[in-house]
């Protein structure tokens, strides 16, 4: 390649890597073609991508920028997958993928900028769903309301039998 060349291509890299905040790489050296292109469509379903670049390129992509932490782990024939933003089912993919090919092993990657290491990629890939996590925080953040209130209509009852009592109190006298 020419020089421009590669500087255009390392330019391409950098749009991608800006365009995607959460960046994994993995050795896939000894898969087949089968594996590869089954890998990519389940990807793409996970809103994520999967591309095989020279480490030169992408050493130079993430230079400077939030995703520097890849350069460590860049060695060896890789490949760089994308996530968006909802990378929790794409991490899933990759756990799974990685537990059931013995030829595709993760290195490490970014989320949201930090760096992340194979083990704590196995660890976000083990969390429930987006939805059940809001769920639960609703419940914790409900479940003292709940109680606070059983407690004041609990004393609520109390002081309109108190109030019930003075009235039929005064009520005897007033007969």
């Amino acid at each position: 390649m020419k020089r421009q060349e590669k500087i255009d291509v390392v330019l391409k890299y950098q749009a991608e890597f800006a365009r995607r905040p959460n960046v994994f790489l993995a050795e896939y050296r000894g898969m087949t073609v089968e594996q590869i292109t089954e890998l990519r469509v389940k990807l793409r379903k996970a809103d994520g991508g999967m591309k095989v670049m020279k480490n030169t390129f992408l050493r130079r992509a993430v230079e400077g920028t939030d995703k520097s932490g890849l350069a460590a782990v860049a060695k060896g024939p890789n490949a760089v997958i994308l996530a968006g933003a909802e990378f929790v089912d794409l991490v899933k993919v990759l756990a799974a993928t990685d537990r059931e090919i013995e030829a595709f092993k993760l290195k490490g990657g970014v989320v949201s900028g930090k760096a992340v290491t194979p083990a704590e990629i196995r660890q976000i890939a083990e969390l429930p769903p987006r939805a059940v996590l809001l769920g639960r925080a609703v419940g914790s953040l409900a479940s003292p309301l709940r109680g606070f209130l059983n407690v004041c209509q609990g004393n609520i009852r109390k002081l309109v039998y108190a109030l019930d009592a003075v009235r039929q109190a005064k009520e005897k006298n007033a007969a």
